[in-house]
This record gives C-alpha cells, structure tokens and sequence, in this order.
C-alpha cells in the first residue's frame, strides 16, 4: 500500500515519520540501506528496487540494497556513470545522478530518451521484468548526489500498474524521503568514519604510548650511565623501572638503603631523568654541618641576621629553584630544622634567616636515609608529619649483596674508569680474585667494593692484572682454606652439607661485617640486617667473641 497525498494524509504523514525515524535509529549501514529500500518501496507502493550508492571513485553506482535481492546479483548490477570518459547521459539512472532530477517511466519497454538496455539484461538474469520504474537521487544538503534510488513496478490504487498520472504525484514524496535517507546515510556515513578514526586514534595513541615508554626508557638507560648506576641485576632493573615511572612526577621520593648502596647516584638519576634535568642539581648532605650551619646553608640568611653575615645569602632551596634538591641522611637532620623544612613542603615558600617573610621556591624534594625513620618516629626523634611528606614515593635500595651478577660488572666498571689503571696498564681481574669478590658479603656494599678496586690498581704492579694479594685482607681471608675449620663441628660432628654450608656462609659474613664496622656490634647488624641481639647470639653460637679488628668485638 502507497502513501499519498490525498489519501487519509494524517495517517500517511505518520507513517511516514515511523520510516524515517526508524531509519535514523540504525547504526549499521548495510541495514539501514535494505530499511531505506523497504521504506521507499512501502510508501510509493513499489514491488522492488535499487539502492544504490557512489562509490570512492565517483565514478560508478553500487548496489547496496535490492529487492528481490537477485537484482543486485546480475552483472550490470554495477551502473557505471561515464562512458568513454563522458558522463553517460542516457541510462535513466546515471541521468539522474548527474542532474539531480527524478526520472520518471511508465514502461521501460516503450520509453523513448533512455536507454533502458542495461535494465532489460538484468531482468533477463534476474527474472524480474521492469514495467514502470522512478529514479530519485539521493542528495542531502549539500545538494551532492550520495547515491541513488531506483523503484521498479509501481502499483495503483487498486493494484495494477500506476498511471504516469499517479507516477508524477509521487515524485514530491519520493524525493522527500529520498532528502531524508540521503542525510540519515551521510549521518552514518560520518558516524562510521568517526568510529575508523578514533580506532586509528587509539591506534596512534597506542603507539605514541608504547615509543614514550621506550623513550623513557632509553633515556633512563641513558642517564644511568651518566650519573654511574651499573647494574645487570634483575632486582636493580625493577628499581630502575620505578625510577622511570616516578621520574616524570614532582612528588617527592625518598630513598631508602643501606650506606653505600648509591643513593645519591639514584637521587641524581631521577633528576637526570625528569623534566627538571635542564634544572640545577644540588646535593647536601644534612649530617654534615651543625644545626645552626645547615639552617643558614638549606634556607640562606639577610644581611645582618647574625654576626658575621655581611650580606644576603641565597640558600640550597632557591639554588635548586627549577631542578631538585637532594637531602642526603635526611634521618640526622635536627628536629628543629625538621619544622622549618616541613613548612617548607607545605607551603613552598623558604623564609631566610633574619627576613620577615617567605619567598616562593620550586624545587623537588629528594631524600635520603639509611636509618629506619619510623623507629626514629617512634622514639621522638623524627617528625612524623614530615615522615609522610617526604615519604610519597620511597624507593628501596638493595644491598650489593642482593643484586646477582653486580659485584663483577662493578668491579670491572671501576677499573675502566680509573686512570691509574690505564697508566699502569692493569690487565683486568684474575679469576680467584674475582671469585674472592663476588663471594665477599659487602656490608659496606658498591662504595666499600669501588675502594678495594681503588686500593688493588694502587698494590698491583704495572703490566699485571689484579691478583688476591692486591685485595683487602678482609676479602681475602680464608680463602684457600677450609672454611668449616674455623666453625665449631655441628652436634653429629658433621662439617658437610647444606647446614653446615649456610653455618659457614652466616660466621663469615659476620666476620666480614664486624671487620669492616672496626668491631662495632650495632653498626655489623644493621650492615647485615640484624638486630643487634640477633647479631649477638650468632656470634655466641659460631665462638666469634674473639676481637676484631684490632678491638674487642663487643
């Protein structure tokens, strides 16, 4: 049944706006152009037809859409626009695509104008015959053909063929709808191109992601190797991706390790590694300098503050203005000082020693400790509020003696890099005498490892390479010998085994650790990660009491 005008036009009108709507809701564009054909056949009383639409070339009608569907399936099914590079003004279809008017035929058999030859071998193959047929072009807005919209068979009102009549009346409302399915197409059209971009958006940025990364990541490697962090260990390689991702931030980081493990190598990696690394790089060290010193170095002084400050001094913070300020052993820092600095973080204004108001600073915080800060918390030593402020981001350093296959990458990195060693023209590391390194515990861990290579170039004599004798003692010690000899014999008297090998492992690394702190319980255990009653009774159980160093070991 037909829509038209005259014929019950409430009724018509609303099922007009049903089809149209229904069209606008579909996403899909293979859909939504057999609706568009549906609906075009429904209100023109159509038996069937062609949708067609232009495709990338400009030069050629598709179908997209056909019913019956074998209409779509012939080989002129593809209406070609131009012939021999003329447009081709003779195929009602192509006509219409090109001036933007509807054709209108009341039988193809006896049309003059056109030629209808193409129409009439697809009906042979399609077994479909055309009678009349109406060609409507489908152009939106901007008044360009998208595509175009061929009804075949159209019936009367009482179900023969329509009457050229009936055919002229239906031309105002195929070309309505054809206007709207023209912008419901290009809508979807844009919908889909929009959904190819942001798929190829997210592609881009996928990448740009992934290339950031390795960006980062080279100029974290990069950085490493300037600011001398080594490593091929694992576990340094996870410190080293946290340190890439933190990097990027200002929030402020503490480092936290054992002396000697290369904080302040890691404190200037994060520098090198962020924004700021075009910013100055300033390190102080908090224990370095009395109270009242340090205040005057960290915050800077007016003229006049004191005796002896003849004129303004800039401190560390406005000094690092722009880059980053390391406090190294931050735990050692007065508990006065701890005030100033943490109204320093809260506020980021420095007031100078004599000024009677703050100035803006920007430097990012890093510290630095090889205590424990919540102990220090708990016996009243160590703000806790700046606990927390200086705490965002720790870091966690392991000791030499955790970084697997460091010890020898190390020794040989330092050296390369000293000079004494090319004048003397040192040929590298015997076998035993890195073995003797790599089986040394390290309480004192890369910077007690870059002094004994220091002492070696010096003992080594010019032309040789580095032998057992140019070691420390304490490195050398025992090796060659028995090791379980100097242990007392387990209950069975057994000296073999894993037991035995782990007892044996624990009493030297105790003696290494008690040697290198001159005899110092407290310092042995906190090298070897003990308490100090822990350290104790290891040492009653392996008969370690004995004086090392030179002083009792107590």
């Amino acid at each position: 049944m037909s829509i038209l005008p005259g014929e019950d036009s409430f009724e018509a009108a609303a099922q007009l706006f049903a089809l149209v709507s229904d069209m606008a809701a579909e996403r899909d564009r293979m859909r939504l152009a057999a609706k568009c054909l549906e609906a075009a056949c429904r209100i023109s009383g159509a038996r069937g037809g062609v949708l067609y639409a232009l495709d990338q070339t400009g030069r050629q009608l598709v179908p997209v859409a056909a019913l019956p569907p074998q209409l779509a399936r012939s080989p002129d099914g593809i209406l070609p626009l131009y012939r021999d590079g003329q447009p081709d003004m003779t195929d009602p279809r192509s006509w219409c695509a090109f001036t933007g008017s509807v054709a209108v035929i009341d039988d193809v058999a006896r049309v003059h104008g056109f030629d209808c030859r193409a129409i009439a071998r697809r009906d042979g193959i399609s077994r479909t015959p055309t009678g009349s047929l109406l060609a409507c072009p489908l152009r939106g807005n901007d008044d360009v053909t998208v595509g175009v919209l061929e009804l075949i068979n159209l019936a009367g009102t009482g179900g023969p063929a329509a009457s050229r009549e009936r055919l002229d009346r239906l031309v105002p409302l195929i070309r309505a709808f054809a206007y709207q399915a023209a912008i419901i197409i290009a809508n979807t059209a844009l919908l889909d191109q929009n959904r190819r971009l942001v798929k190829e958006l997210d592609m881009i940025n996928g990448d740009l992601r992934t290339e950031n990364q390795r960006l980062k990541q080279e100029r974290i490697t990069v950085a490493s190797r300037a600011s001398g962090l080594i490593t091929r260990s694992p576990t340094m390689e996870r410190v080293l991706d946290i340190v890439g991702k933190v990097a990027e931030s200002d929030v402020p980081v503490l480092i936290l390790g054992e002396t000697g493990t290369g904080k302040d190598v890691v404190a200037r990696l994060l520098h090198m590694a962020g924004p700021r690394r075009e910013g100055p790089y300033i390190a102080q060290n908090c224990a370095a300098l009395p109270a009242e010193l340090l205040e005057s170095e960290l915050f800077g002084y007016r003229k006049g503050a004191f005796t002896g400050a003849v004129a303004d001094k800039k401190g560390l913070f406005h000094a690092a203005d722009g880059g980053t300020l390391f406090l190294d052993e931050i735990g050692d820092m007065p508990i006065g000082l701890q005030t100033k600095l943490l109204r320093v973080l809260q506020d980021g204004e420095v007031r100078a020693l004599g000024a009677t108001e703050g100035q803006r600073a920007d430097a990012r915080i890093v510290a630095a400790t090889n205590v424990d800060l919540r102990a220090r918390v708990a016996e009243g030593r160590f703000r806790e509020d700046l606990f927390y402020r200086i705490s965002v981001f720790p870091i966690e350093l392991p000791p030499l003696r955790q970084r697997d296959g460091d010890i020898a990458v190390l020794a040989e990195h330092f050296l390369a890099e000293m000079p004494e060693a090319q004048l003397k023209e040192i040929r590298g590391i015997r076998p035993e005498a890195l073995a003797a390194l790599v089986r040394h515990p390290f309480p004192g861990n890369v910077r007690e490892l870059k002094n004994a290579i220091a002492r070696a170039v010096i003992l080594c004599r010019p032309g040789e390479a580095i032998g057992l004798d140019d070691l420390p003692p304490a490195l050398v010690a025992g090796v060659g010998q028995d090791p379980a000899a100097a242990l007392p014999p387990t209950a069975d008297g057994d000296r073999s085994g894993l037991r035995d090998t782990v007892r044996r492992y624990e009493a030297g690394a105790i003696v290494e650790a008690l040697k290198a702190s001159g005899g110092n319980r407290t310092h042995a255990a906190a090298a070897l990660g003990l308490s100090r009653r822990a350290l104790q009774e290891k040492i009653a159980r392996y008969g370690l009491g004995r004086g090392v160093a030179g002083r009792p070991a107590g």
